[in-house]
């Protein structure tokens, strides 16, 4: 009982924590979506208007599904390059591990405007892409689609979220073991065999983990859109700040919050779904 309580106690400014600064602010926001906005301001009552209003107009769904689309490719892009990179510093380069991951740290502290506009300068039409590609004679003139579109927003997505899969990735694979590699290879596994059911089912919980990171972050963003992804690189995160900093209409504003909230966390759930009957993760 003594040790339980002591458990109790440490854990108490945890929960106290994210009761005043998560819990409580999303009962607030749910609360909100069941309001309405008037001329006169905000009228608390309960109502399925600002729901509904989702649908009324396509644009929403529309950009909706864009953000889905682009926060997707961007996450597998972002497992694509940290997988090798991950498995590359657990079995191959363990005396570059310190200095690598130290580097990838670094890289979290740097400040966020600051490798948007970074992407932002090597993108644009004078940028250093556009500049290589017309130097050993690819184009003639600049790419125009490199920037201000969905292109420029998941390059740009993917290079800020990377850090984010590889550390969940690398950590998972530190539980692989090679004594189980080498037994898959001494039963009569090939290379290939032994990292797809060995590996790669005891790392996939740093793998999905690592996803969903950078599903949901990138989902969620509306300052690289905004920067780089022009008209046809918006996203929803920028249509719900314009509900709550331009056109005061929180109500609608937290009901689409609460929408695309309840999609990703639909998706994100199927997923792993999928992979439990792939038997890939457990």
């Amino acid at each position: 009982m003594r040790k339980g309580k002591i458990h109790i106690f440490l854990l108490l400014p945890f929960w106290v924590y994210y009761i005043l600064f998560f819990f409580i602010p999303l009962g607030i926001l749910l609360t909100y979506s069941f309001w309405l906005t008037t001329a006169r301001g905000l009228v608390p009552t309960f109502t399925l208007e600002n729901y509904w209003a989702i649908f009324s107009k396509k644009l929403y769904l529309i950009i909706i599904l864009r953000s889905i689309r682009i926060a997707f490719i961007a996450a597998i892009i972002c497992v694509v390059v940290s997988y090798p990179v991950a498995y590359s510093l657990t079995f191959k380069y363990k005396k570059m591990q310190d200095f690598v991951l130290y580097l990838i740290l670094i890289s979290l502290f740097s400040s966020y405007l600051v490798r948007i506009y970074a992407w932002k300068t090597i993108l644009g039409r004078q940028g250093l892409i556009n500049q290589i590609l017309q130097y050993i004679g690819l184009t003639k003139e600049p790419l125009s689609f490199l920037l201000y579109s969905p292109t420029a927003v998941i390059i740009t997505l993917v290079f800020i979220f990377v850090p984010f899969t590889i550390l969940p990735i690398f950590s998972s694979l530190q539980n692989v073991k090679p004594e189980l590699i080498e037994a898959a290879k001494d039963l009569g596994a090939n290379n290939f065999e032994a990292f797809y059911k060995v590996t790669l089912p005891l790392s996939m919980s740093g793998v999905v983990t690592g996803f969903i990171f950078s599903f949901i972050l990138s989902a969620g963003d509306y300052v690289t859109p905004q920067l780089v992804g022009g008209t046809t690189g918006m996203m929803i995160g920028k249509i719900i700040a314009d509900q709550f900093g331009m056109r005061y209409n929180w109500p609608f504003g937290s009901a689409l919050s609460y929408f695309t909230l309840f999609l990703l966390a639909l998706l994100v759930y199927c997923l792993i779904w999928i992979l439990k009957i792939l038997k890939l993760r457990r």
